[in-house]
Parts: structure tokens; sequence; C-alpha cells
């Protein structure tokens, strides 16, 4: 199963792709918004995306998924050390949110939960 994630910082970047990689997903990343352009073809299970991303918002791209009739049954979940991160995601139809520094666990039964 393919996880779209999209990061800006290379760091957590890698870890993401580590944890998920471990777990059996094959992870396609990118470190700005531009493979949501290309999402019909890359066609993930799940977006992992950043809220605070170069020139864009995840929570804007979110919107963009969330309002394309063919899109809008990818599960996204927003990451960001935003404090009101739980308010972004509730605005731009997020299916799921987790707060930086975040734990391993719950970002993999999140994970697990929202493909299943």
């Amino acid at each position: 199963m393919k996880i779209l994630v999209v990061e800006d910082n290379k760091d957590i970047l890698e870890v993401l792709d580590i944890i998920l990689t471990d777990e059996g997903y094959e992870v396609i990343s990118c470190s700005d918004g531009t493979s949501i352009d290309n999402l019909k073809n890359i066609n993930p299970r799940l977006i992992l995306m950043d809220e605070l991303l170069p020139g864009i918002k995840g929570s804007e791209l979110c919107l963009r998924v969330k309002s394309d009739e063919e899109l809008k049954h990818i599960p996204v979940i927003l990451i960001s050390a935003s404090q009101s991160i739980e308010s972004i995601a509730g605005k731009c139809g997020a299916d799921a949110y987790v707060a930086k520094p975040f734990d391993i666990e719950l970002l993999s039964s999140l994970v697990k939960s929202l493909i299943a």
C-alpha cells in the first residue's frame, strides 16, 4: 500500500519513511505540495502531510484533495507543531492530525486505522 508523505523537514521525512517502510508500506516522499497535482497517478491509500510547507499550507492542499470528487476518499493526516492543529485539521476536512513532536505508536495506529 502506498502512502504519500509531504514534509519539508528532511529529518522528519526520513523518520516517517523509516517507520512506514518498516511497517510494510510503500512510501512516496515529497518535500513540497507539488505531488498533490499528480495524485491520480500516485494513487496513494493515505496522505501524511505537514501543515507548514514552502509556499503553501498543508491545510490548503487538504482542502483541494477533499473538494475533488475523484480524490476525496483518500484519508489525509495533517502533521504540525502548531498549537491550533486540531482546529486547522477540522476546518480543512483532514481525517486526522498528529502534533509534533509525534508519538510513533500513535502515528502508526492512526495510519493503520485509516487504511484498514
